[in-house]
């Protein structure tokens, strides 16, 4: 029966060799090349050998060494070409699969992402991969290369005398049953390795991201103390993998030994009876040792085909691996600010931990029975405390995840029978958490679309006329370079409210028909918060001469909400309070009412 770790390993290298068929045959030609001249050079040292022993000379002698010069000129190109192209073959090969590996982690939900560090996706991506580089270049040429040569040495071998053939193959055999053997141990020391990597990676990514908070708590000593356990585990499973591939080389070697041992006795009486000339002697015993050097290579590779395996086996895991929220596209959203309806709607998280630390659905739903409209065209409110369930409503509507029970639609379509990018190119968000790339303004106001050959590029006009709509020319005038100025990572040397701007200039860009904004100015100064104001009011009119977006507001600041025309109160996930604001202002036994007369900030913090 196949080994499930080789079926998923010949998959994938015909998955990611199959584009590069052309190189990979290249790679072919140039390994039987080098392989022939590797086998065909000894065969003169013989020729030589003899030739002396019969006592020719001149000439012939001459003629023989310059045929054998060339012939060892010519392997070593050929050797030197296969590396070149055996590295460009595999490196072509990985970057495709850290492609497909990339693109499916964005696929993921962020369920998922709350469960798993960057540091930890990043060691899958590049880590996992970077050992399969030289699995798909050197490992993959040298081991069928080598293969190649055992089976060209052991046919001479054969061909000069039964007794060394088979003193070969008895060699090669029980070296390979033996890797064949410790392969399963091996892959499974080098799994936990690549696995205690990728942890030990993604503590550090998330203790690095809060180096400040760390220093400013003096938590050093604490987060050093919880980094040696993870690195003492590592440490420990890598001792176990240096003593397996000591013994590896221990058996391999005492195997070869006892190979040399009996080619040499069988060709010293040969030589001593008369049948073996000096060059059959001298030929026996160079296969017997050329023979040696692809089984050491492949034995000292095996270590590598190890972790090679190890990777496979993790990135297949990692690709069966399948987004909560599935695409059906059986309707398209149309064009124009939508009408929204939640319809009995019930969610609960299921990305939470339980308590033996194994992700689980959460028993409580986080919404029950959430039912209401908003008008298109129209801005509803949301207000409530913290955990009242306000942005997760809004990330229901962007289907970061799916509901439970009930439907969420928009011009009366069920979002799960639209397209996600379709879903997302009418839905835009701004949270108080802006995401700034190290790129430049350009690239991080058009989210690197100008890049994406499938959709039409956003002009620099288009980007200046946004930026002077939401009053941001005079920033943009300040700048260096322009919209060709680079920003630091995470918005570095803008303040908290250029990057808010920023945001709201993505989604004006972006030109959706219902925006989202989840308390983006909950954490400006009164001045800035004025100018994201005037901003989010540009921002929801919707452009010349067509109706406004629909728009829904989470706020926890009184100016925000009054430019709503519906709120809606929630309070521990369900609506307590829904309506006109004006009619709930007026009704002053009304919940919104009260919270304005008490202070919209002082109740819903």
């Amino acid at each position: 029966m196949v080994n499930v770790t080789t079926t998923q390993s010949l998959k994938m290298l015909t998955r990611y060799l199959r584009p590069l068929r052309w190189r990979v045959v290249l790679l072919g030609s140039l390994l039987l090349g080098g392989i022939t001249l590797q086998l065909l050079a000894p065969q003169f040292i013989r020729r030589f050998l003899d030739m002396a022993q019969n006592g020719e000379m001149g000439q012939a002698l001459l003629n023989t060494a310059v045929f054998y010069f060339f012939i060892v000129l010519g392997q070593k190109i050929l050797s030197l070409a296969s590396v070149y192209v055996g590295e460009d073959v595999g490196w072509a090969a990985t970057n495709g699969l850290r492609v497909d590996l990339a693109r499916h982690v964005l696929r993921l939900d962020m369920g998922f992402h709350k469960l798993h560090t960057p540091g930890e996706l990043i060691e899958r991506i590049d880590g996992d991969v970077g050992t399969l580089a030289e699995y798909f270049s050197q490992l993959i040429v040298q081991v069928l290369g080598n293969s190649l040569l055992v089976i060209g040495i052991l046919v001479l071998q054969f061909r000069e005398d039964w007794r060394f053939g088979l003193i070969g193959l008895t060699y090669a055999l029980v070296t390979l049953f033996f890797l064949r053997a410790i392969q399963p141990v091996g892959t499974r020391l080098w799994a936990q390795i690549r696995q205690g990597y990728a942890e030990m990676f993604g503590f550090l990514e998330e203790r690095f991201h809060g180096t400040e908070d760390i220093r400013a708590n003096g938590s050093e000593a604490y987060v050093l103390a919880s980094l040696y356990p993870m690195m003492a585990k590592v440490n420990a499973v890598r001792v176990k993998e240096s003593l397996w591939g000591g013994f590896t080389f221990s058996v391999g070697h005492i195997l070869y030994v006892l190979a040399w041992i009996a080619t040499l006795g069988i060709a010293g009486a040969g030589f001593l009876r008369g049948e073996l000339s000096i060059g059959a002697v001298y030929l026996v015993a160079f296969y017997v040792g050329l023979l040696e050097s692809p089984l050491k290579y492949i034995r000292r590779q095996i270590g590598n085909l190890q972790q090679a395996f190890a990777s496979i086996g993790r990135i297949h895991e990692f690709l069966q691996l399948q987004p909560q929220v599935q695409e059906r596209e059986t309707a398209v959203l149309t064009p124009t600010a939508p009408t929204v309806q939640f319809n009995g709607v019930h969610f609960a998280y299921n990305d939470r931990l339980s308590a033996n630390g194994d992700s689980s659905a959460a028993t409580d739903y986080i919404l029950h029975d959430v039912t209401f409209t908003l008008e298109n065209g129209r801005i509803l409110g949301i207000l409530g405390r913290t955990g009242s369930g306000k942005t997760t409503l809004t990330r229901l509507l962007f289907r970061l995840y799916d509901v439970d029970k009930g439907t969420i639609t928009l011009h009366g379509t069920d979002l799960r029978d639209v397209s996600l990018a379709n879903l997302r190119q009418h839905v835009g968000m701004v949270t108080q958490d802006v995401q700034l790339f190290a790129a430049t303004v350009r690239d991080n106001l058009t989210l690197f679309r100008n890049y994406d050959t499938t959709q039409p590029p956003i002009s620099d006009a288009q980007i200046i006329h946004a930026l002077d709509e939401l009053g941001l020319r005079d920033w943009l005038d300040s700048l260096p370079h322009g919209l060709d100025t680079e920003l630091g990572s995470g918005g570095q040397g803008l303040s908290a409210g250029e990057a808010q701007l920023l945001a709201l200039t993505r989604v004006f860009l972006h030109d959706p028909k219902l925006i989202i904004l989840d308390e983006a100015s909950s954490r400006l100064d009164p001045a800035t918060e004025q100018r994201l104001e005037r901003a989010l009011d540009r921002l929801l009119q919707g452009s010349p001469g067509k109706p406004p977006r629909t728009g829904i507001i989470i706020a926890h600041r009184l100016g925000t909400v009054q430019r709503a025309d519906d709120i809606l109160i929630l309070e521990n996930g369900r609506i307590v309070e829904h309506g006109p604001r004006l009619n709930l202002l007026a009704a002053s036994h009304s919940r919104f009412a009260q919270l304005m007369r008490a202070g919209l900030e002082e109740v819903l913090a």
